[in-house]
């Protein structure tokens, strides 16, 4: 390789290296920077290694020639000469060929730590892009063409523009060229879909003289950090929303009392009613933020032990019994004795079916039955135990019922033209998706709008792990 090339593209490999540092930011990299500049190192070494080879091999072999044709020559033929002559010329030659040999065995070591390092950089798995002064590709990586699902080496030569249409991305590269530096998150479309990457676009400059050669383009996928950034944020927002409510109906119900309508009778008992449910919605609130935080907590235990059917059936029959009651519901529970030998976490699996009839009480037509039923399936990949829980009800628009487990949630009411009887945290099915994700099971859902819904949940029944029956609370 000429030598200028091969400096172009240590240049380009450095160039990288700190663009990679600048947008990743972790403390691991430093290992990584690190490996890169011996692999700079190493690049160097071997040109220039490769080079006094090239001239030691010239000149061992002038050397040598010239020894040959002096051995050839006769006394006569030389005159003035002495026998040192063709001595000196042949040890010259030997400790060239010596020199040679030394040089091949360093360009070899140093070749095989070059190709190692250099399959680190490519195993890396940002995407790292570089661009020359046609703003078209000249340096790619494997990540590079993965995400954008092309054949080994088919990014080089390609445009910019024609890898890439997102005009933010473009105007980076363009501010990078330009020899502003760029830094941001760019939303991009993928064969894997619409991604989030933390972007950096560093100006490349010229391997001679003053001026920008080329743009490299390095991204790192934030999509799930992103997502959960997203998720934190809306969560507090209606968290706070929700909470302001009943706080803002309490706070409007103690005003009253103190400006004196605790002095009328009929005011004072509507005004207590107020309080009274709205400190039972920040109770239940308070509850399933409790029981969602220690869901999602990463360290949380899943105790396994065997599921007392007839106490878990006979807990929630007196659990419900008050409302069912009111709202002249009838809620028929069935579960088969066979799954008497299901071991799962017992007060996980109570949290899914007491919030799965909660929600069916609230939202179910009056005189009608809620049925839940438990039932051992036998499946090619071994026993699951599937419960069901199914109410005649207003049911659920199917525009809605994608989003009905994301927390805080809520069918519109104003759109279904039906009031739930209680409003809930908007929790409850969010807690219902934590459970069931933490037992290692799926939880799917079936609505009709105007009939009723049904929510299904599929669970291992993990018979070879059973323990004593666990208290259900």
């Amino acid at each position: 390789m000429p030598a200028r090339t091969l400096e172009s593209v240590v240049l380009a490999v450095l160039a990288v290296a700190l663009a990679v540092a600048g947008s990743l930011y972790a403390p691991w990299f430093g290992g990584l920077l690190g490996l890169l500049a011996v692999l700079i190192l190493a690049m160097l070494a071997v040109s220039r290694q490769r080079r006094l080879q090239s001239a030691a091999d010239d000149l061992s072999r002038d050397i040598e020639r010239l020894a040959d044709a002096g051995l050839a020559e006769t006394p006569a033929a030389r005159p003035n000469s002495t026998d040192e002559v063709p001595d000196e010329l042949d040890g010259l030659a030997r400790q060239v060929r010596e020199l040679r040999r030394h040089l091949a065995a360093q360009v070899k070591e140093l070749a095989k730590k070059t190709r190692n390092l250099e399959s680190l950089i490519d195993g890396m798995d940002e995407p790292v892009l570089v661009t020359g002064d046609q703003e078209t590709v000249l340096l790619c990586n494997r990540a590079a063409e993965a995400m954008l699902d092309a054949r080994a080496s088919s990014l080089l030569g390609r445009s910019i523009r024609e890898l890439f249409t997102t005009a933010d991305l473009l105007a980076m590269h363009r501010r990078a060229r330009a020899g502003d530096p760029q830094r941001a998150r760019v939303r991009l479309t993928t064969p894997a879909g619409v991604r989030t990457f933390q972007t950096s676009a560093s100006p490349l400059p010229a391997a001679w003289g003053e001026g920008i050669f080329g743009v490299i383009i390095v991204l790192r996928d934030v999509t799930e950090l992103a997502q959960a950034i997203q998720l934190q944020t809306d969560f507090v927002a209606n968290a706070s929303h929700e909470l302001r409510t009943p706080v803002a109906a309490l706070k409007a119900s103690i005003e009253t009392l103190q400006d004196g309508a605790k002095e009328q009778p009929e005011l004072l008992d509507k005004l207590l009613g107020i309080c009274d449910s709205n400190v039972t919605r920040l109770e239940e609130m308070v509850r399933d933020l409790l029981d969602l935080s220690r869901l999602q907590s990463a360290d949380m235990p899943v105790r396994l032990g065997i599921v007392p059917v007839d106490d878990l059936k006979a807990t929630l029959l007196v659990s419900f019994e008050v409302v069912c009651q009111r709202r002249r519901l009838q809620l028929d529970i069935t579960v088969d004795p066979a799954l008497g030998t299901m071991s799962s976490d017992v007060k996980l699996l109570s949290l899914v079916l007491r919030n799965l009839i909660e929600n069916a009480t609230k939202f179910a037509f009056e005189n009608t039955v809620i049925r839940v039923r438990g039932q051992r399936i036998e499946a090619p990949a071994g026993p699951i135990a599937r419960f069901t829980v199914a109410d005649r009800g207003i049911g659920i628009p199917l525009d809605q019922q994608a989003r009905v487990f994301e927390r805080f949630y809520q069918v519109d009411a104003s759109r279904t033209g039906h009031k739930p009887q209680g409003r809930g945290s908007g929790l409850g099915l969010a807690i219902v998706k934590q459970a069931v994700d933490a037992l290692g099971g799926k939880v799917t859902m079936d609505s009709v709008y105007g009939e009723g819904t049904t929510v299904v949940v599929e669970l291992p029944t993990n018979e070879g792990s059973a323990r004593p029956p666990t208290p259900v609370s």
